[in-house]
């Protein structure tokens, strides 16, 4: 969760000043650069296909126009133009940097150009130990979206989740109607799972997304496994299990040791039919008569407006989605014409918004757990860039589910370990600019990290009852929306943080980190100052709140569009991406993200017939 690559500075190991190597070599500022700029230069490995990119004729008309090239939008856009219709695929940023096909450069575009750099608002309530009160909320502002710049963790919730839509949204979105669709994208070659017919029941294999596992343990990730295992969790092969949770490594969305997403595996598909214009932010979309008919975006100092004959859908995430209805009449009454908007339909736009929420915990270690001396470093990034294998091609991510309600087969909490190397010098500024925290808690674990490797282990609240809002700052498109996270507004999504994180706690009393003198890292939260116990804990947690970077429900289904994603009262136009989740899922929502396109574009072919 919380691997940290700062962003670019001159002479620093991680720079790695690889954007334009290919076409201008760029400037050498370490020996480490310089090998880095040499293979690139020679061999292009690090060269993404993106799509071409088109600037369409002011006032073109398109069967479809989609606005947003995420994880859903570029899987639905793709998805439309495997038909004979005419689709325009709008996308606010440009082509992902080089950095982003590397699986171990996956934090390092966080908070940076490629970034929207989002922020909650102030609550004056949870996440004081945050800077200015606000939570970090990245998402990707380029082609990909956050699906260019994520984990890469292949998760997808459990049945539980998806009876829950049913309940609000119908059949159509119960488990058993949107497991096809998982298995539709799905190309699963984990080796754990890929041989054991059980598992492999809940899997594809012949979509265009491959889900890859790692096959060579890691001493790290085998060790928290075992701390896990000392602590009574089950040991599961598949994290996406339906039927059993404990403790396993997560299957991860990457192919030949380069990050696989619905960008690089479906939209980078030559398709004649489909047009991609990049730097296009979506202003407004265009409404006459309770029909949507088209969209105006800028890009650069030019405006365009583009016609859809059948459909626009809206792909530009939680905040985005939610910020360009509002912009176009659609949401609450009563706050829309306090910004002299007419309401084209009035709808709880921007409502329902809530999110993982996830409070890092810290233990302190002997080096020797993830320890990786510079030299190895060096020479895993060159074997990298000559057949891209080693520590750079793969993720490790590893987790434990928790249930506290008595079904074995339904997480409430989820714990995710990272270990951070003894002496990482990166560390306070990650700390500090990627995930938000006071200086003062930064250059506590920092000096700590001086000394010690430093065990985050992320206690991550997966189905909370809380929620926020969000809210249209001004009428001008180019400012961010107002986001207000709710967290813990419900006080029953405390409750339980106390006993997860002194579970997290007790592995300091497992054989192999007792042996390496494992240790709670304390720190100062002046809020906190004088009580003791549970009440402590709470309050370290609720001070310590951040985001998960899951998202959902601002356009939920039921609530602003129909089953089939209609937005309610608006013909031809639906939404189609995380905004729709009326819950969220018990996992990281990107999956699920692509598997609502899916079930999109099908809705679309069925209203409208499938143009082949």
């Amino acid at each position: 969760m919380n691997r940290f690559v700062p962003d670019k500075k001159e002479g620093a190991m991680t720079s790695l000043d690889i954007g334009g190597a290919c076409a201008t070599g760029g400037a050498v500022t370490s020996t480490l650069t310089a090998a880095i700029q040499f293979f690139a230069a020679s061999q292009c490995v690090l060269t993404g296909p993106w799509p071409q990119h088109g600037t369409p004729a002011n006032e073109s008309r398109f069967d479809f126009i989609v606005v947003g090239a995420g994880s859903a939008g570029a899987a639905l856009a793709a998805r439309l133009a495997d038909t004979d219709a005419a689709v325009l695929l709008l996308e606010a940023g440009g082509d992902p940097p080089q950095e982003a096909i590397i699986p171990g450069f996956r934090d390092s575009l966080k908070g940076g150009k490629y970034d929207w750099n989002f922020t909650t608002e102030d609550d004056k309530f949870s996440s004081q130990a945050l800077k200015g009160g606000r939570q970090r909320q990245p998402r990707g502002r380029m082609l990909g979206g956050s699906g260019s710049m994520n984990d890469m963790i292949y998760a997808r919730g459990f049945p539980a989740d998806y009876h829950e839509w049913a309940e609000i949204a119908g059949d159509d979105w119960d488990w058993d109607k949107v497991l096809e669709y998982f298995k539709k994208t799905e190309h699963l070659t984990d080796e754990a799972i890929v041989y054991n017919p059980h598992l492999m029941k809940y899997h594809g294999r012949g979509g265009e997304i491959e889900v890859a596992g790692l096959n060579a343990s890691t001493f790290e990730t085998d060790r928290f496994l075992d701390a896990f295992r000392e602590l009574g969790f089950n040991m599961v092969d598949d994290m996406t299990n339906p039927e059993v949770i404990g403790a396993g490594r997560f299957s991860h969305t990457i192919r030949n040791g380069q990050r696989d997403s619905s960008l690089t595996a479906l939209l980078n598909k030559d398709k004649p039919n489909l047009f991609v214009f990049k730097n296009a932010f979506a202003t407004q979309v265009l409404i006459e008569n309770s029909t949507a008919y088209g969209v105006k975006v800028v890009s650069g100092d030019v405006d365009f407006q583009f016609y859809a004959k059948k459909e626009v859908i809206v792909s530009a995430g939680t905040f985005n989605t939610a910020k360009l209805l509002m912009l176009s009449g659609i949401g609450s009454k009563e706050h829309l014409e306090g910004f002299g908007i007419k309401v084209e339909s009035d709808l709880p736009v921007g409502n329902n918004l809530h999110d993982h929420v996830m409070v890092l915990t810290f233990l302190a270690a002997d080096n020797g757990t993830c320890f990786t001396d510079q030299a190895s470093l060096y020479m895993d990034m060159i074997r990298y860039l000559y057949d891209k294998t080693g520590s750079f091609s793969y993720s490790n991510s590893m987790g434990a589910y928790v249930s506290l309600n008595g079904d074995p087969s339904v997480p409430d909490f989820a714990i995710y370990p990272v270990c951070i190397p003894m002496g990482n010098s990166y560390y306070q500024q990650g700390c500090s600019e990627i995930l938000g925290f006071q200086d003062a808690i930064c250059t506590t674990l920092s000096e700590k990290n001086k000394e010690y490797e430093l065990l985050s282990l992320a206690v991550v609240l997966l189905k909370p009852k809380s929620r926020g809002a969000v809210r249209l700052r001004s009428t001008d498109p180019s400012d961010s929306p107002l986001i207000y996270s709710g967290t813990f507004n419900n006080p029953d999504d405390l409750a339980d943080f106390p006993e997860v994180i002194e579970l997290v706690h007790s592995i300091v009393n497992t054989s192999y980190f007792k042996r390496m003198n494992a240790h709670v890292v304390d720190f100062d939260i002046s809020i906190c100052s004088g009580l003791e116990g549970r009440e402590k804990q709470a309050c370290r947690a609720r001070a310590m709140a951040t985001s998960a970077w899951h998202a959902v429900g601002t356009a939920a289904l039921g609530g602003v569009v129909d089953p089939q994603l209609r937005v309610f009262g608006v013909s031809g136009l639906r939404v189609a991406d995380a905004s729709v989740m009326p819950k969220v899922p018990r996992g990281n929502t990107n999956a699920p993200a692509i598997m609502i396109a899916e079930k999109a574009a099908d809705f679309i072919k069925q209203d409208l017939g499938d143009f082949s």
